[in-house]
Parts: structure tokens; C-alpha cells; sequence
């Protein structure tokens, strides 16, 4: 498999480096995550409404700026964007050593997912230049691997490192990270995009332009739209996992082996994402993942539902199979849009996609909660599942209509 990858890698040149300069960029993103909630709890004694504005900061620059930070990735440099975007983040970073309340430190969050609105478009576009159209799913699989990696890796990190150093200090050494994902980007070779440079026109044109662009291609219009409601349905119940686990007789060591093997899959199955060849197959792809991952959380929540006590060993297993079938979605929406969005148009797609998914995220958990406290937290798994499965029942109609063609 290695061996494989490695063969690959060399097919398409400069793919490796920016697999490589991501690690320190993703890290970044989650390495003060577990600080931030700490002096918002501990030190601070913050209320239960700042974790819903901290919320909203962190969402809220996708909804707002991202969509024309999208459309200046299209425009500009891609070695400056991701360089710089990577310098916003340090400062922004750098700040929160100096917030003197919960309401500024949301403020400092809200100003780093801005820089970070940037990034996330250009990161896509990047893949897009870099990965042969046969080789997107491989190299996005890759990509997700590195992300899910950094999700498990760096939160467990940034709370080691508070036996040791106050919050403060995890955002200084975060700041450096950041600072060190902008160095290795730099050395980039220079991003060619391919077709004549555009004439300068007012931003609201091009995001305009965007949006006919989704509109005009089904292939983008149900990527972004699948997208979206996959993200809804994780987010239904990903917050309520903790409850869930205690529902379900176990404990707070259940709780973290139950994440673990969550990202863990996640992990795995972006590895072995590396035998897929093109996209013609990825909305199949897309239907069979959502399809797994609907029995899964589902009987886990028909499962709390019926006041069934569950060995741990059994959660582990369905916690970490989840993790590798719900890779199987989200691995190819982001080769679709490299695939179909165009050298000039990615940025604002991705952007696009972005806010899509913050809209989810910022409605999707209330909804979840809401539910839970009406029925049972089993009730919200069980809601998630059955979006999910309409996903797959979508998506495979997708796939029989675009083969049909």
C-alpha cells in the first residue's frame, strides 16, 4: 500500500510538499482547542452563553467573509494567499494571549476564522493544481487522513500541555505553529493556474458568478447540497455523544476510547482511499457510506432508546466503524468540486461549500438537543440516521442518472 502511495505521490508532482505543509497548518487549527475551553471554564468561570458565541465565532467567517474570500482566492496568488493566511492566523493567535475577557477572546476567534476563511478555499484550489483528475479522490483521501489526524493528535496535546503552562502559553506555542505551517508553505513551488488572467471587476460579480456556477452544473448543485445535509446530520448528534455513552452505562474512559476510534476511522479509511480512480464513481460511493452510516448510528440510538446497557468493546467498534464508512462521503465531495469547479471558479465553490456547512453547524445541534430533551438522546441518532439514509437513497439516484448519461 505504501509503495503504492509513494508511486502516486510521484505522479503528481508537488502533491507530496503540500501534503507535507499541511500538517503544521491543520495542527493549528486544533492545537489551543482545549485551552480556549479551559480558561473559558475554569479560569474565567465564563456563562453558558459564551460556549453559543464561541460557537458563533468560530462559524460565523464562513457565512460572512468566506464568500468573498473565496472569490479573491480565485483572483490572487495561491503561494501568497496560503502563506499569509497562515500569518493571519499566527497574529490572530497571537492575541488571545491578551484578551482579558471571554467577549474579546470570541472577538480574537471570530478574527482568526476570517484569516482561516481564506485558507480552507485555497487549501482546496491548491489539491486541485497539484492532483491529475484520475488521482483527486486519492489525494484528497490523503488530505482528510492528515485533518482527522490533527483532530485527535492536537486537542490531546494542547490538554497535555496544560499541566505545564497556563492557556496563554499553548496560544503563544500555537502562534508558532501557525508561523511554521506559513514557512513551509512558502517554499512551495509557484501555483500556475491554467486559461488567461480575468480583467479586475467588482468582487460582488465574482461572487455572483459563483453562485451561477453551482447553479448552472448538477453535478456541483447536488455535491454542495449532500454536503450540507451530511453535515447537518452529524452535527443532529455529534455534540450529544457524551450523554449518549453515559445512557448507555459507561464511562468517562468509554467516552474518550469512543472518540478515539472515531477519528481513528476517519483516519483509516482516508488511507485506503487510495485505490479510487476518478470520480465517476463517487456519488455510488457517497450512497454506500451514508447507507453504513445510517444503520450504525441508528441502532445505536434505537439501541439507548430500548435501555440496552452496552459493552464497551461493542461501542468502540460501531464508534470507530462509523468513523471509517462516513469517510466514504466526505472524502469525494471535496474531489468533486475540485473536478468540476475549474482552475478559476474552486475558490468561490469551496467557499461556497463552507458556508453551506457552517449553516448546518449552527442550527443542526439545537435541533439535536431540542430532541433529545423531548424524547431521549437515542432519539437524536436515530433522527441523524434517517437523514443520512435519505442521503444514500439521493445519491444513488444520482449515480444512476449520471451513469445513464
Amino acid at each position: 500500500m505504501f509503495a503504492a502511495t509513494r508511486a502516486r505521490l510521484g505522479g503528481n508532482p508537488g502533491l507530496g510538499p503540500l501534503l507535507a505543509a499541511q500538517v503544521p497548518a491543520d495542527f493549528a487549527d486544533w492545537l489551543d482547542f482545549v485551552a480556549i475551553g479551559a480558561l473559558l471554564a475554569f479560569t474565567w468561570s465564563a456563562p453558558t452563553h459564551a460556549f453559543a458565541w464561541l460557537a458563533v465565532g468560530l462559524g460565523l467567517p464562513y457565512l460572512t467573509v468566506g464568500l468573498f474570500a473565496g472569490a479573491l482566492v480565485d483572483r490572487l496568488s495561491l503561494n501568497r494567499v496560503l502563506v499569509w493566511s497562515n500569518i493571519g492566523r499566527a497574529a490572530a493567535t497571537a492575541l488571545m494571549i491578551f484578551a482579558p475577557g471571554w467577549q474579546m477572546l470570541v472577538g480574537i476567534v471570530f478574527l482568526r476564522g476570517c484569516a482561516d476563511a481564506f485558507f480552507s478555499p485555497a487549501k482546496q484550489a491548491a489539491l486541485q493544481a497539484r492532483t491529475t483528475e484520475p488521482d483527486l479522490i486519492f489525494a484528497n483521501g490523503l488530505s482528510h487522513s492528515i485533518n482527522q489526524s490533527s483532530k485527535i493528535v492536537a486537542p490531546a496535546l494542547g490538554g497535555a500541555l496544560l499541566a505545564f503552562l497556563d492557556p496563554q502559553g499553548v496560544f503563544a506555542i500555537n502562534a508558532a505553529v501557525s508561523l511554521l505551517a506559513a514557512l513551509v508553505l512558502s517554499r512551495l513551488d509557484r501555483f500556475e493556474r491554467e486559461g488567461p488572467a480575468r480583467a479586475p471587476r467588482p468582487i460582488l460579480r465574482d461572487v455572483a458568478e459563483g453562485l451561477a456556477l453551482v447553479r448552472g452544473s448538477l453535478v456541483l448543485r447536488s455535491t454542495l447540497s449532500l454536503m450540507a445535509a451530511g453535515f447537518f446530520a452529524i452535527f443532529f448528534y455529534d455534540t450529544l455523544i457524551a450523554p449518549l455513552i453515559k445512557a448507555l452505562g459507561q464511562d468517562e474512559t468509554a467516552l474518550g476510547l469512543c472518540l478515539a476510534a472515531l477519528g481513528a476511522g476517519g483516519v483509516l479509511r482516508g488511507l485506503l482511499m487510495g485505490g479510487a480512480r476518478g470520480t465517476g464513481g463517487a456519488f455510488a460511493t457517497i450512497a454506500a457510506g451514508n447507507a453504513a452510516a445510517a444503520l450504525i448510528l441508528g441502532g445505536i440510538g434505537l439501541a439507548e432508546i430500548a435501555g440496552w446497557i452496552a459493552p464497551l468493546w461493542l461501542l468502540a467498534a460501531l464508534f470507530g466503524l462509523a468513523g471509517l464508512v462516513s469517510s466514504f462521503s466526505l472524502v469525494p465531495y471535496r474531489a468533486l468540486i475540485q473536478s468540476h469547479a475549474g482552475a478559476h471558479g474552486i475558490g468561490r465553490v469551496s467557499a461556497l461549500s463552507e458556508a453551506a456547512n457552517t449553516v448546518a453547524l449552527l442550527t443542526a445541534p439545537f435541533l439535536g438537543a431540542a430532541l433529545a430533551e423531548a424524547i431521549s438522546v437515542g432519539a437524536a441518532f436515530v433522527a441523524g440516521g434517517s437523514v443520512t439514509l435519505v442521503i444514500a437513497l439521493v445519491a444513488l439516484g444520482l449515480s444512476l442518472r449520471l451513469r445513464s448519461r
